[in-house]
């Protein structure tokens, strides 16, 4: 029996006078342990259609934060955007750790929104980005049909295997700006030598990163999946993610791409998030290009959400 934890409810004014009921609540992951999640519902009987959103970051989230990922507020222009729209907007967290249970905890979040009263279970989607984006990958492929479509936004890692012991000399690194190129390999590299210490060998480390990676079980992924990048991006770089793309559409699988040339890393929320250097190119005003690109972005999100999900 799902069980949740009705903590605060409110109704929030939008733009075009729309209203919104916003609940804190709690569900139980896979082993039991509780985790936070913040629901948005229209006003009216329903069923809505679902959006589960997934941030970033890696860590575990409290609920200011994923209010920002649910609810009308002043942080996220594409929440802003999917509040607008008759649907009802589930932000989950999940715990602190690299390749863990904290990829049950998004799937068993998912499957708790399904079952709130006013969902409609059959017309559900993901949006994810940077490690949220990752995440909605590992959902979309352990959960065959049971959602209708994802978006992630530059999703970290989409091959650990690359990012850990790929070729510098050949794409995706050769592709990269060179000082991005060197801070990633540092990172893979001190990523790497605690998973090999973890998992006790060189072959068992390169078994696991295998069953970690969306581009090695892209196959899996049964349903149509946007992919957002953005060639400013120096968390994520476009060339770490457009080869999950290019896989997948030459299989035939229903996959797009929308990558945009000015916006730093999380144009895909609308928000500042990434390295220092990118955080550092949008203090104060965003420039007119990167308006525009977050505009476009919005747009492009609310498109594919609205072809693959009934009203």
């Amino acid at each position: 029996m799902v069980v949740a934890t009705l903590a605060l409810a409110l109704a929030v004014s939008l733009p075009k006078e729309i209203e919104r009921e916003i609940s804190e609540l709690t569900y139980p992951s896979i082993d039991g342990r509780e985790t936070k999640a913040v629901l948005s519902m229209p006003k009216g009987e329903g069923p809505f259609p679902l959006i589960v959103t997934v941030h970033g970051g890696n860590t575990e989230k409290p609920y200011g934060y994923l209010r920002t990922m649910a609810a009308p507020n002043r942080v996220s222009s594409i929440v802003n955007a999917l509040n607008e729209q008759p649907w009802a907007i589930l932000a989950v967290s999940y715990r602190n750790g690299f390749m863990n249970l904290g990829d049950d905890d998004v799937i068993e979040g998912v499957k708790f929104g399904m079952n709130l009263p006013r969902i409609n279970k059959s017309q559900v989607a993901l949006v994810g980005g940077s490690h949220g984006g990752y995440k909605v990958l590992q959902a979309a492929i352990r959960m065959d049909n049971q959602v209708k479509c994802v978006s992630a936004g530059s999703p970290w890692m989409v091959d650990p295997v690359t990012f850990m012991k790929g070729d510098l000399e050949n794409p995706p690194f050769s592709q990269i700006d060179e000082s991005i190129r060197a801070r990633l390999v540092q990172q893979g590299q001190a990523l790497y030598r605690g998973i090999q210490t973890r998992e006790g060998s060189e072959e068992a480390a390169q078994k696991f990163l295998t069953q970690h990676s969306a581009y090695a079980h892209s196959e899996k992924i049964k349903v149509p999946l946007l992919l957002l990048t953005s060639l400013a991006d120096a968390s994520v770089p476009h060339a770490m993610v457009e080869p999950l793309y290019q896989k997948m559409k030459a299989n035939g699988q229903p996959v797009e791409i929308f990558t945009v040339e000015k916006s730093p890393h999380g144009f895909y929320w609308g928000r500042q998030e990434g390295t220092r250097r990118e955080a550092e190119a949008v203090v104060g005003e965003k420039t007119p290009e990167m308006e525009a690109e977050e505009k476009k972005t919005a747009e492009k999100i609310v498109s594919f959400l609205q072809k693959h999900l009934k009203p």
